[in-house]
């Protein structure tokens, strides 16, 4: 038998198995371990997982896993727990950090209140004004790429906002048919749905790599941020309220058109620390 010491960690309750290799053992992940302890009834349960290994370059490699076994792509609350890991336990409590994540640098670091920044590149494949059908009815959405695709839609234009709140909308069966959909074919995408009430900003979210709603995700609310700031003008930092009810922050600057220095504000927990035995 073979055992995995882990720490469970939670970025605004989108959550994580860290596994340190850098002062731990050197773990060799599959579909079917990643699998396994993922698993929330016969494993130990999360999103995915954070493998932080030894780098050249940086403080630190990031190499995600989503929980279907799957290499991820950017998770941006992962990315915080990750850094929030690094400073605490491999970096003798400085306040930064930079880190390499899909052979791209970034960086983060401590911030107030037991809330943690990372600070992300700039975003990619903006299309605004995607029609797309569901259920016959016909819906736009907007496309852009933050480290990881997401389609954005708006909840007030769907005929189930007139019916329904916001929380009670399915967006599991939603999520699973355009996560798949053609226009997002081959790779499929990350699906979100915000809306505005009482001056308050709320985000939901189906993940790709999860294939299920998730309490939070970082860089969709990035894009969602993105999103409303170009076509409503709200005003920066964009703050929002998560499925779990936690609070995100989204800021960035504008620089000929584009978004840069893209900051990502949130709680970064520790849950538990314990060992995996296979």
């Amino acid at each position: 038998m073979q055992n995995i010491n882990f720490t469970k960690m939670n970025g605004a309750g989108n959550d994580f198995i860290l596994v340190d290799s850098i002062r731990g053992d050197d773990i060799k992940f599959d579909s079917k371990l990643i699998t396994q302890m993922c698993d929330r009834r016969k494993g130990i349960g999360a999103d995915g997982i954070l493998h932080l290994i030894k780098s050249d370059v940086t403080d630190f490699e990031l190499i995600y896993y989503n929980s279907d076994g799957t290499i991820g792509t950017l998770c941006g609350n992962g990315a915080r727990c990750s850094i929030k890991y690094a400073i605490e336990n491999i970096l003798d409590n400085k306040t930064k950090t930079k880190f390499l994540c899909n052979n791209e640098i970034y960086s983060g670091s401590k911030a107030e209140n037991l809330f943690f920044t990372f600070n992300l590149n700039e975003p990619t494949d903006l299309k605004q004004n995607i029609e797309i059908e569901y259920k016959e009815e016909k819906l736009t959405c907007d496309f852009i790429n933050t480290g990881s695709p997401h389609a954005i839609f708006i909840w007030n234009e769907f005929q189930d906002s007139k019916k329904i709140s916001f929380n009670e909308f399915d967006i599991f069966s939603f999520g699973k048919e355009i996560r798949h959909s053609e226009v997002f074919a081959p790779k499929g995408t990350n699906v979100n749905l915000i809306t505005i009430e009482d001056e308050k900003n709320y985000i939901r979210t189906y993940e790709r790599g999860v294939e299920n709603e998730t309490l939070a995700c970082g860089t969709g609310t990035v894009a969602a941020a993105i999103i409303l700031n170009t076509k409503e003008k709200i005003e920066l930092p964009i703050e929002f309220i998560t499925y779990g009810g936690d609070k995100l922050i989204v800021n960035f600057q504008e620089n000929n058109g584009g978004k840069t220095k893209i900051t990502l504000t949130g709680p970064a927990k520790i849950n538990y620390i314990g060992s995996y035995n296979f």
